[in-house]
């Protein structure tokens, strides 16, 4: 039987290890976010100019994802759940001051528009992380992907507070959430080891697995 997750959660909260472990061991086809590191970087270098753009993209690349995976006839996992464009990042922007009342409206209309088309996840899995652990995914990353993820450098400091304002709007929304959805705590699970590779085979997987294996029998 065909199923399919969502992963909603920060960024370096663990969503695409999550994502490539249950396509490693349950052999899910793993959708992953459409990242153009260029709009990424021109976004955190000048997000007022460029937050609408930026909306705009992920937005319309999110659809196109799910759409893919909607319509493949195999099993599939993504890292980002299409709800998350306007609850999480379009918000953010808008309490930012970074988009007008009406181009949050435009978003939000684009949005209702094309979810009809596409049915939810059979769960949606968030693995909550706090923001100074965040940090130091972030940091990691930086040092192995050097200036590809230079965008990033900015969340880094000490008086920056974009990871901590998405955090506040994940807490905001999960419980708004009306599918079956499972939250876990990614620092109680170690699946990376210090090079960076995925423990696939290891008990704190396996533990893990299981409990998402249960957590889909509620949507069946």
């Amino acid at each position: 039987m065909k199923q399919t997750i969502g992963i909603m959660g920060n960024i370096s909260a663990g969503k695409t290890t999550l994502c490539k472990l249950i396509e490693k061991r349950w052999g899910f086809v793993f959708y992953p976010e459409e990242v153009d590191e260029l709009v990424l970087n021109f976004y955190y270098g000048d997000r007022r100019e460029h937050a609408y753009n930026t909306q705009v993209f992920f937005l319309s690349s999110r659809f196109r994802n799910w759409w893919h995976m909607t319509i493949s006839p195999h099993s599939g996992v993504t890292d980002r759940i299409k709800e998350e464009d306007v609850h999480i990042f379009t918000e953010k922007n808008y309490r930012d001051t970074f988009l007008s009342k009406s181009e949050k409206m435009i978003l939000n209309h684009q949005f209702e528009a094309m979810k009809h088309n596409i049915p939810d996840p059979d769960l949606v899995i968030y693995p909550h992380t706090e923001v100074d652990e965040l940090k130091a995914r972030i940091e990691k990353r930086l040092l192995k992907e050097g200036k590809v993820r230079e965008g990033e450098r900015g969340l880094l400091a000490s008086d920056d507070t974009y990871l901590e304002d998405l955090n506040t709007l994940y807490e905001e929304f999960y419980p708004r959430y009306e599918g079956n959805k499972l939250r876990i705590e990614s620092n109680e699970w170690k699946l990376v080891n210090e090079d960076g590779s995925i423990r696939y085979d290891s008990e704190e997987a396996d533990k893990l697995l299981d409990i998402i294996k249960q957590a889909l029998k509620q949507h069946a």
